[in-house]
């Protein structure tokens, strides 16, 4: 089973609060035992770095950088077709129900699902209702 991890699921499990970073550590530690592999994009990762790499914080930069690293990780690049999956997100729902996803969410949910994800990990209750890949909330 593949997971496509949002970016706040990497922060909180990185550095998250002490809630945040426990629970989600948990339910991906939860996951990997179940048998999941895990997918973030490049962008995941860029929104991931800007913390560290701006405030020149070595430590939480090696952090992220052990994550990433993970042996059940894999990072995918942003095809064209992926992008315009996400054009197609954002319009396509926008026009039929007035909800209107942010490019950096359509661009997740489309990478999720251009690369054959089973399902979609994140905090964002705003996207829980996406009925094109299961979307699963933090427990």
């Amino acid at each position: 089973m593949l997971c496509f991890l949002d970016t706040c699921i990497v922060i909180y499990a990185v550095e998250g609060q002490a809630p945040f970073q426990q629970r989600a550590r948990t339910h991906l530690a939860a996951l990997e035992a179940a048998g999941h592999t895990f997918v973030v994009s490049d962008l995941t990762r860029n929104e991931c770095l800007v913390k560290p790499l701006g405030a020149g914080d070595g430590p939480l930069l090696l952090q992220y950088s052990k994550f990433f690293a993970g042996p059940n990780l894999h990072t995918v690049g942003l095809t064209l077709v992926a992008h315009e999956r996400a054009s197609l997100i954002r319009g396509s729902y926008w026009y039929a129900n007035g909800k209107r996803y942010s490019l950096p969410d359509a661009l997740h949910l489309a990478a999720a699902i251009e690369f054959g994800c089973d399902s979609f990990l994140t905090n964002d209750n705003d996207l829980a209702g996406f009925p094109d890949i299961a979307v699963d909330v933090l427990p």
